[in-house]
């Protein structure tokens, strides 16, 4: 029965896969990153809020984990919104065994006066490189060395099962337009079959 329900998510996964190739085709954009279905690689060995260093693996829930990659907590607007948008989601996220956290380019401090701010109830991780987003091939090449913003990511966001298989992504475009959080949260929902975690 489990296999037969996973079968059944891995079908639609790859109909929302082909889709998303088609529309990439389309608009002539492709989501950058490994894509649906392969492995997140990258540990995230990166320092939370208080300084702590977090590994993917430790930060992952009973399912999965949600990671959600923006510019920075600091000086980006847009970043600023969508971190409190999922913060307002973030105990849903982890009653369906997909916790948040989420990774920006910044200091520490910076990072640590967000949370204190607005009061977050997931993990953010600093890293004041473009070190993470250029393994994962997701770093903004339109900022070259030397510019304020060199590092920093493409916004977007990936779901990864407890092996680190990546089960859904999310990106726009643009920089000033994020993925829905409730579309996000649909997703996360279907493929924990509508449960909370045990």
């Amino acid at each position: 029965m489990r296999n037969q329900r996973w079968s059944m998510i891995w079908a639609a996964l790859f109909a929302l896969g082909i889709f998303s190739v088609v529309h990439a085709a389309e608009s002539g954009w492709v989501p950058p990153g490994p894509p649906v279905g392969a492995q997140f690689t990258n540990p995230l060995h990166l320092a939370d809020s208080s300084g702590r260093l977090r590994k993917v693996d430790d930060l992952m829930g009973a399912r999965g984990l949600t990671v959600v990659f923006v510019r920075s907590a600091d000086w980006c607007p847009f970043c600023k919104h969508q971190l409190v948008e999922i913060n307002q989601r973030a105990t849903e996220f982890a009653a369906l065994g997909f916790p948040l956290v989420s990774v920006s380019v910044d200091e520490v401090p910076l990072v640590r006066a967000f949370v204190d701010s607005q009061n977050t109830h997931f993990t953010m991780l600093a890293v004041h490189t473009g070190a993470v987003a250029e393994d994962i091939g997701i770093r903004d090449a339109q900022y070259p060395t030397g510019s304020a913003a060199f590092g920093v990511p493409h916004p977007g966001i990936f779901v990864l099962a407890r092996d680190r298989t990546i089960l859904a992504k999310f990106f726009e475009p643009g920089y000033k337009v994020r993925p829905d959080p409730d579309v996000v949260l649909a997703s996360v929902r279907t493929l924990a079959g509508g449960a909370t975690a045990p």
